[in-house]
């Protein structure tokens, strides 16, 4: 009988590992490879650094809430790939993948041209994956899965074979001329990938192509940070022509939608129709886990403290977010509203329109100081009703509410500032140590209030999930150490 062999980690020292190391012909298609990937991952906000001679040919990081880093591994072959060769390095790829399990999101096998056995193959997996999101699950999907699972099994492959094909490899047989043309597949790719940079010259953009290839040939088998990268490109532009950075990108998902970049998977958040929310345990551990470990991911590897907020969220969670990137940590957030970009920085001026605020304070004194904001909508009432349920019977009450819309990022501001004020001076007036906070309003005014209210308190968020129901949540400014250090 034979031995099972066991399932070892794949390492640095391994054969496969060390091609780079044995052989140095294909470096200059695999630099031009490098180089063509390297404006799409430079447009994918979680990107954080590369390594060439690795594991792989070359090897991208990205980020991802929660999890820390996944990579992405590419192989450059300057020849047309023989079927052998070809799934000998997708079973690579595979012992990769099960050797180190969640460690990598994909795999990209790049090659001038394939042996003409492998057209079916690679023909297949394009027409039926490109188009898959326009059909969607059903019988059209499955029916062409079916096909492409038949044409793989043709070729001498099993069913695992040609899933993984399917789910995590990305074939790209159509760098015929790159070696010769690499320097204009570099700054078509980085003008279509970065618009920012459209508008430089050719001298500019042949400098980058330059600069950024002596870069990759002095640290093969080193890691090159995003950081030195950009900063590469950016020194060969003149101060004056050099286009603004772009803010980082967060993107918070209530669904299983396809956006790139930093993205928080926060679906069970947003609560559905339903407003099913998880225990407030679960929104400090994850949700505010994942964004304390985000902001420490960018003050290590971006050099950047403005983030775009894009996608959907609760109140809650805009809070959360305004608290953890907040002005006194130096972060500024954009968010887009009625058309136009919110920005926290957006600071009051004469014209500023002032707002009005209507206030009941507190009496009595109390651990906790309940909370009331209702702009728009009055909610005192509703959240007096509920106090006797969450434990909150008796404590000091500040009643905030404004009965017209907030027209500005800047009169948010004002709100915020104004809000924070009244609610410094009840803590100080109850003898409270905690603020329970009930809101309802305009995300934006969420998020930038989240944004200013450090230094008060902690402060334990509430949920609205119906009419007399109220859930807590996160509970912001609490000193705790959470897992995680990207």
């Amino acid at each position: 009988m034979t031995e099972p062999v066991e399932q070892r980690a794949p390492s640095l020292l391994e054969a496969q590992s060390r091609g780079g190391d044995i052989a140095e012909g294909g470096f200059t298609y695999q630099e031009a490879v490098t180089l063509a990937q390297l404006p799409r991952w430079l447009a994918d906000d979680s990107f954080t650094e590369l390594v060439r001679e690795a594991m792989g040919d070359v090897e991208a990081r990205f980020f991802v809430p929660g999890r820390g880093f996944m990579l992405e591994l590419v192989e450059a072959k300057n020849h047309t790939l023989p079927p052998a060769k070809f799934w000998g390095e997708i079973a690579r790829f595979r012992s990769l993948d099960q050797g180190c399990p969640g460690a990598y999101r994909r795999f990209s096998l790049v090659a001038p041209g394939l042996s003409p056995t492998l057209r079916p193959v690679a023909d297949g997996l394009r027409r039926i994956r490109d188009p898959q999101r326009f059909y969607g699950d059903g019988p059209i999907t499955d029916q062409s899965y079916h096909d492409w699972l038949a044409v793989v099994a043709r070729a001498g492959h099993d069913e695992a074979e040609a899933r993984f094909l399917f789910e995590r490899v990305d074939i790209d047989d159509d760098f015929a001329a790159l070696e010769k043309y690499g320097e204009g597949v570099f700054r078509q790719a980085l003008t279509a990938q970065l618009p920012g940079y459209q508008d430089l010259s050719d001298r500019v953009l042949r400098d980058m192509h330059s600069h950024l290839a002596t870069l990759l040939r002095s640290r093969r088998n080193q890691p090159i940070a995003r950081r030195e990268l950009e900063a590469t490109l950016r020194d060969r532009i003149a101060t004056p022509q050099r286009p603004a950075e772009r803010p980082v990108i967060l993107h918070t998902a209530a669904s299983d939608d396809t956006t790139a970049g930093v993205r928080f998977e926060w679906a069970e958040f947003f609560g559905g129709h339903g407003r099913d929310y998880p225990p407030a345990g679960q929104w400090d551990a994850r949700l505010l886990g994942e964004l304390e470990e985000t902001r420490r991911w960018i003050q290590r590897h971006r050099g950047m403290r403005r983030i775009a907020l894009t996608g959907e969220r609760r109140l809650s969670a805009a809070l959360a977010i305004g608290a953890v990137f907040s002005a006194v940590a130096g972060f500024a957030i954009e968010i887009h509203h009625r058309g136009l970009i919110w920005a926290t920085d957006a600071y009051p001026t004469a014209a500023t329109p002032p707002y009005p605020l209507k206030s009941s304070e507190p009496t009595g004194r109390g651990a906790h100081l309940v909370i009331s904001i209702g702009i728009l909508r009055e909610i005192a009432t509703e959240v007096e009703g509920v106090l006797p349920g969450l434990g909150l019977s008796g404590m000091p009450m500040l009643r905030l509410a404004g009965h017209e819309p907030v027209v500005s990022p800047d009169q948010a501001n004002v709100l915020a500032g104004q809000i924070k004020a009244k609610i410094a001076l009840a803590l100080a007036c109850a003898g409270s140590t905690q603020v329970d906070l009930f809101f309802a309003g305009p995300s934006p005014l969420a998020l930038f209030l989240g944004h200013r209210l450090n230094a008060i308190a902690p402060v334990q968020c509430y949920e609205w999930t119906g009419p007399g129901r109220y859930v807590p949540t996160c509970r912001l400014f609490t000193p705790t150490v959470r897992p995680g250090g990207a």
